[in-house]
């Protein structure tokens, strides 16, 4: 298995390999056994992470060509500024607001700034919960789409995601002018996940639906990737559990994290350090992993595990970083002295589950959590 410097090494080749393969394309998921990445014409939700693993990628082995691309690439999805969508969160805090961070571009700092804006006008009136959007953009959601799934495109949809996705430019936006339109936005967000979204086990529902305008409850929306309507899907959860992890980061505020714990601790009660089922609650012994949930704590945990100085109350945190990452390089190839295909996949992560979709693959957002992690480790610093 590769130390955490190897792995890192790894990823930086995948990008290069990856790069020579997609050229102006968007890689999504990636054959398991040939290593050979499926894309998507418009980028799907991940164009931010694509475009940010080229900045590191660029940063780490002294390429500028690579923040070149990653800062042309940007331009190309400018135009999704207009689209109702929870993702353009991800989309624009991973490209513009990094890129802003690291070359000081004033026009991606605007870019930034305006997708931040217009996440902020697209909040629920009522309730201020985020939503899902009615053009969100997600593989599965047109070509696999059943009329729940066409139903829950819209802004009275907000899924356990949305912690996560749509809030991360809220704290860059907060940070970089201290507009506390932005904070305030985040803290409703995040009430409306503890006061909906949280069983009394700890566990998360996948999706609720509010009306937008008044903030009103409708109900719960049937599962769309987990297994069943009241199971607990492991990427919900790990978006929930990094979603608050960042809002303490930002804030220090207590409150934060007593409710990452909660959700935590029902992971860990689950599978501690391993990697987990896609759901935790499918039966099956031979349920398929998700390597992308780990990688998003692991990622999360990072961004704590490098603040300095290190508070006290996060430590039981961060304590669980190094065993979650020692069993998630575990799946990064090559497995053993005999893996021939290109170094630096992260195998095992589960797009969708429930509809066997990319299930046993190797995914870009996987990828990006698990070198985000790492990059973050190596510089000792934060990311935006």
């Amino acid at each position: 298995m590769a130390d955490r410097a190897q792995a890192l090494d790894l990823l930086c080749q995948r990008v290069l390999s990856t790069r020579e393969q997609i050229g102006d394309a968007w890689a999504h998921n990636a054959d398991p056994e040939t290593g050979k990445w499926n894309t998507v014409a418009t980028g799907d939700w991940v164009e931010g992470h694509w475009i940010d693993m080229l900045r590191m990628t660029g940063e780490l082995l002294d390429r500028p060509e690579l923040i070149e691309e990653a800062l042309r690439r940007t331009e190309t999805v400018r135009y999704k500024l207009e689209l109702d969508d929870m993702f353009r969160g991800h989309r624009f805090a991973y490209s513009a607001a990094r890129l802003y961070g690291a070359t000081g571009d004033e026009n991606m700092r605007t870019l930034a700034l305006a997708a931040a804006w217009a996440m902020r006008s697209s909040a629920n009136k009522g309730n201020g919960a985020m939503p899902v959007g009615s053009q969100c953009q997600v593989l599965g959601a047109v070509e696999f789409a059943d009329e729940v799934v066409k139903g829950a495109l819209s802004r009275n949809t907000v899924c356990v995601d949305n912690v996560h996705p749509a809030l991360i430019l809220d704290w860059w936006a907060w940070k970089e002018t201290g507009d506390e339109t932005f904070l305030v936005g985040a803290e409703r967000m995040h009430k409306v996940l503890e006061n909906h979204f949280i069983r009394d086990d700890g566990s998360t529902i996948e999706n609720i639906m509010f009306n937008w305008e008044t903030g009103e409850l409708i109900g719960e929306i049937p599962t769309l990737l987990g297994y069943a309507d009241d199971s607990c899907w492991s990427r919900g959860q790990s978006w929930a559990i990094a979603g608050s992890l960042w809002a303490y980061e930002h804030t220090h505020n207590t409150h934060y994290l007593r409710t990452a714990k909660k959700l935590f601790d029902y992971w860990w009660n689950k599978v501690g350090a391993d990697v987990p089922p896609w759901d935790f609650d499918d039966p099956s012994p031979d349920a398929p992993l998700d390597t992308s949930a780990s990688a998003i704590v692991c990622s999360a945990l990072a961004r704590l595990a490098v603040l300095d100085p290190l508070p006290e109350e996060a430590k039981p945190f961060t304590d669980c970083l190094e065993p979650m990452l020692e069993n998630l390089c575990k799946h990064l190839t090559p497995i053993d002295k005999h893996d021939d295909r290109p170094v630096g996949m992260l195998l095992d992560g589960c797009m969708n589950g429930r509809k066997k979709v990319a299930h046993k693959n190797e995914l870009i957002w996987g990828d990006f959590y698990l070198m985000e992690a790492l990059y973050c480790l190596e510089k000792k610093g934060l990311l935006s």
